[in-house]
């Protein structure tokens, strides 16, 4: 009996601890009445204050705003639709009887478009706004809409300190993006947390700015905690730690010292706490030293925004594709999150929707017209520069461009030149384009990669003939580009994949493309008409011609005439192009999101490989012999085969195709034994040399007798 009670006992008392830990007490709830003022003033900094009399205030019921329907309380704008009032007001008192029990105030605040918070007088959140003093004409950094104008609610967490005992206010200036946007919200809670909240991670790991021998580390958590990123060569013991003291919900820790090509396990957490990681699935691994040649696997998206399931439907086929090969390096083409990449639409266009990429392997990106809004002059507060830590001072090699919107960097023999093709000068004589030839000639690894948004050619949903972003990109930047020997240039925007002949020296309108401008005619594809050549594996070999991939279509595909004529091939496909750099050798493929390859090509610089691949074998027939034999006979099509390579699968309608045998140059028939009897088999054959293999013959097939 008395065992009994002190199981009671105990089981009341973890009950109660637990209840006291993480108990919430609501201080303000979702829905509730605010003063507001909508007359357009100017308050300058006294309605925030605990003291300020807003007597003379409406008052009405939250979702408070107006444009969407769904409004508790309408608040006016002005009456001119296209000079609305860029802020409006909002106060509310609320009590607190004793501050020092919580320990932490949890904030929630549905938005449109940008907000300060404010308690008792001092600012506590801003979402959505530029840094600096803010005013009554201040705008909101972009557009809200979706979900995070009517539905999603921003979380944050604040310290208890600025609660007195008594009468509490807080104060909330909402903004809009500019006079004529349609519509405002605003709603709130406040959530007061006794005991100690538990953190949790609700973005990330994920990784940036990655180098030979550093690696930057970055997540979010739900509460503001210190910071803590423990690593190490063996899974399961991460002998190194580095911290970071400062209290922030953004944690971003630098890891330094590291070894060049190595793989690293990690974890994150807190100083008390690990919150992810320590397992198989937290590594990454360490770029090559800068001039160090080996196979290099490239993931390229562009466009890839759309969060729904054409992004998934691109993602699943690549990783199945990849399978237990590393991506080296993942590259963004911009428009990154639809429609005005705010924070809420990155964490499901790209947080959620590539963790497992994320976490083990560096983003490179580069800016586009939907990750600012459409804004060509974006404040430094815009959610794409808070999230991406990118390298303007050459950290990760190449020459400082001093910001982070454009930028270069060397993996391995692969220089990588990032441009903004949105918000940065498109001018010869601009701070873009003079960085840019600096860049180029300091350059000394052999393969020059670059990418931007606006693509110079194009005939998709965009049409670089016509629109001036693309128009200059192409006059301006291309030749300079191609005098210092660029191989491949990355674009998006148009939601297609268009992919050039090798050219060089096309800087009009495409009804100024001539076949001269083509350094090779061909499709660049080894078992067909051969890789496009250059003549050394070195830098700067000027105007041999380059490759130009649009490839915006890793989130949507919204067709066009796509007739351009310096396009080898046009797609209105979804999918994404995967790069294998490899000494000498660049392959390039466009992998569609059907897991098909819709179009590939190789570089090969060092001059032209020996040979070309053999014209494919004709006329393949299957003949039994016996329960146990089938002949096969084709006719030899080549003149330079080394030989042929037998493939076979097992049934009526089998695609599994496995290579079964090899048999020897200008040998036209092979006998298959050993076979199962009564049963249909399916072969093909292609003829293959040092240059690579032919395309495959016809199929045929036949059945085993009975007995």
């Amino acid at each position: 009996m008395k065992i009994g009670k002190l199981i009671l006992l105990v089981i009341f008392c973890i009950v109660a601890l637990s209840t006291s830990v993480f108990a919430q007490t609501t201080l303000v709830a979702r829905g509730s009445a605010w003063k507001y003022l909508d007359n357009g003033s100017n308050q300058g900094a006294a309605w925030m204050a605990t003291t300020f009399d807003d007597s003379t205030w409406a008052a009405g019921n939250a979702q408070l705003g107006y444009g969407d329907g769904d409004e508790a309380t309408i608040v006016g704008y002005g009456g001119n639709p296209n000079a609305k009032f860029i802020t409006t007001y909002f106060r509310k008192a609320f009590t607190v009887a004793n501050p020092a029990d919580f320990t932490s105030l949890n904030l929630g605040i549905l938005r449109d478009d940008g907000a300060v918070v404010y308690l008792n007088g001092t600012e506590v959140y801003r979402t959505n706004m530029p840094t600096g003093a803010v005013g009554y004409q201040t705008l909101a950094s972009v557009a809200v809409s979706g979900a995070e104008e009517t539905t999603t609610f921003l979380q944050t967490t604040v310290g208890p300190n600025l609660l007195v005992a008594g009468t509490n206010v807080l104060a909330v200036e909402i903004h809009q993006v500019n006079a004529t946007s349609s519509d405002i919200s605003f709603d709130f809670d406040l959530i007061g947390q006794a005991g100690t909240p538990t953190a949790s991670v609700t973005r990330g790991a994920y990784l940036q700015m990655g180098t030979a021998n550093a690696m930057t580390v970055r997540w979010r958590t739900n509460i503001a905690t210190d910071s803590r990123v423990q690593f190490g060569t063996i899974q399961g013991t991460l002998s190194q730690t580095v911290d970071d003291a400062n209290l922030t919900t953004e944690h971003e820790v630098r890891l330094t010292n590291l070894i060049a090509n190595t793989k690293y396990f990690y974890s994150i957490g807190t100083t008390t706490q690990t919150l992810a990681g320590n397992d198989t699935n937290h590594f990454f691994v360490t770029s090559p030293n800068a001039g160090q040649a080996a196979p290099y696997r490239i993931w390229v998206l562009g466009d890839s925004g759309t969060a729904d399931a054409n992004a998934q439907a691109v993602r699943n086929a690549y990783l199945t594709y990849t399978g237990s090969t590393y991506t080296n390096l993942t590259l963004m083409l911009g428009d990154n999150a639809y429609e005005n990449g705010t924070d809420a639409e990155y964490q499901t266009a790209v947080f959620n929707m590539y963790p497992s990429v994320l976490r083990q392997t560096p983003l490179w990106s580069t800016i586009g017209n939907h990750d600012t809004a459409q804004s060509t002059n974006p404040p430094s507060s815009l959610p794409y520069f808070q999230m991406f830590t990118l390298p303007a001072n050459a950290e990760a090699g190449g020459v400082a461009s001093g910001t982070e919107k454009y930028y270069s960097f060397n993996y391995g023999n692969i220089h990588f030149i990032c441009l903004d093709s949105m918000t940065s000068s498109r001018a010869t004589t601009g701070a873009m384009i003079t960085w840019m030839k600096n860049d180029l000639a300091q350059n000394i690894q052999p393969w020059v990669v670059a990418f931007w948004h606006h693509p110079p050619y194009t005939k998709g949903s965009h049409d670089s003939d016509t629109e001036a972003q693309l128009a200059e990109m192409r006059t301006n930047v291309l030749p300079i580009l191609e005098s210092w020997g660029v191989d491949l240039v990355l674009s998006g925007h148009s939601h297609s994949y268009e992919r050039s002949f090798l050219i060089d020296g096309h800087y009009g309108t495409s009804s100024t493309f001539t076949s001269a401008m083509k350094k090779n005619a061909g499709g660049g594809r080894e078992n067909i008409d051969g890789a496009y050549t250059k003549s050394a594996l070195s830098p700067n070999l000027p105007n041999e011609g380059a490759i130009y991939a649009v490839a915006g279509s890793s989130g949507k595909i919204s067709g066009g005439l796509l007739n351009h004529p310096a396009m080898f091939v046009s797609l209105n496909n979804l999918g994404s192009m995967v790069l294998d750099v490899n000494g000498d050798r660049l392959d390039a493929k466009f992998l569609r999101e059907n897991s098909t390859i819709a179009d590939y090509f190789t570089i090969i610089k060092g001059g032209t490989p020996p040979g070309s691949p053999p014209n494919a074998p004709s006329g393949l027939s299957a003949s039994t012999v016996s329960a146990s034999q089938i002949n096969l006979n084709w006719t030899d099509a080549s003149a330079n085969e080394d030989g042929f390579k037998i493939e076979r699968c097992e049934g009526a309608t089998c695609t599994n195709f496995a290579q079964i045998a090899t048999v020897g140059a200008n040998i036209n028939t092979f006998s298959n034994t050993g076979l199962n009897r009564n049963t249909t088999y399916r072969y093909r054959v292609r003829a293959y040399n040092t240059s690579g293999d032919s395309i495959y013959s016809n199929i045929a097939s036949a059945k085993t007798f009975k007995r």
